[in-house]
């Protein structure tokens, strides 16, 4: 049975966040959808979590991969298994305001647009909010996308065929920046909406949190994509500034 939606979290060793996400997800105002768990060979209990919460919402789908794979082979699973034509990424460590969906599709129809972001508000690791909010522009390219990446991935709804011709790859960079290049650089129109509509964790050790590891790993992104070293040079000194407004400013 074809849904409008399909809602997307890879999961691994979540047990702490899962529920939470989940229940952000369950709780849309936006009920055609349905919700895949990529489970990516977890060894504490994301598997239990999620089957208890199967039985309070059908629409929820579980799986897990035959071995860990990284969190692209788990969202491109889940891609492949999905049954609505727009995919929602939903990371296992963040959540949803109830709305986010509904006005997502409203800004879907009033521009065309298919691959669509927000913005998002930070909390701290054990779910605190912060006053930190990530804002976002009404527009992106490609070229003011490689100056710095403004798309949350757990704020992203895109049209799953963009996704099947494009799919996540190298976990070990910043996967879905990767992604939206990819999209963005073949002519895929990009709309936001600068709402925080995503909770956004700044969970310990990720990649996102350590500044330094994420600016080396942006530097090899400008790298894979096959941009010249003078060029590479200037776009590292726009994305510093461009972090520098994002989390200073």
């Amino acid at each position: 049975m074809s849904v409008s939606c399909s809602v997307v979290i890879p999961a691994y060793n979540c047990e702490r966040y899962l529920e939470t996400a989940l229940r952000s997800a369950c709780g849309q105002t936006m009920r055609d959808i349905e919700i895949l768990v990529v489970d990516d060979c977890s060894q504490d209990d994301t598997a239990g979590i999620a089957a208890r919460l199967m039985l309070e919402d059908a629409r929820i789908r579980y799986a897990v991969l035959p071995h860990n794979a990284g969190v692209s082979a788990a969202r491109n699973f889940g891609v492949q298994q999905a049954r609505g034509a727009w995919i929602a990424f939903l990371d296992s460590d963040d959540a949803w305001v109830q709305d986010k969906l509904e006005r997502q599709f409203t800004l879907q129809a009033n521009t065309g647009a298919e691959l669509l972001y927000t913005g998002a508000r930070c909390l701290l690791d054990d779910g605190s909010p912060t006053e930190r909010v990530f804002h976002v522009p009404p527009r992106t390219t490609y070229d003011t996308l490689l100056k710095g990446n403004d798309i949350i991935c757990s704020s992203v709804l895109v049209k799953r065929d963009w996704l099947l011709r494009f799919p996540m790859e190298r976990s070990d960079l910043h996967e879905d920046y990767i992604c939206w290049l990819r999209l963005l650089q073949n002519e895929c129109l990009a709309a936001g909406l600068d709402e925080p509509l995503v909770l956004y964790r700044l969970a310990a050790g990720s990649k996102s949190r350590n500044k330094w590891n994420a600016a080396r790993m942006t530097w090899r992104v400008h790298q894979y994509m096959g941009i010249p070293l003078y060029k590479r040079f200037r776009l590292f000194g726009a994305y510093i500034l461009h972090g520098l407004r994002r989390y200073y400013g």
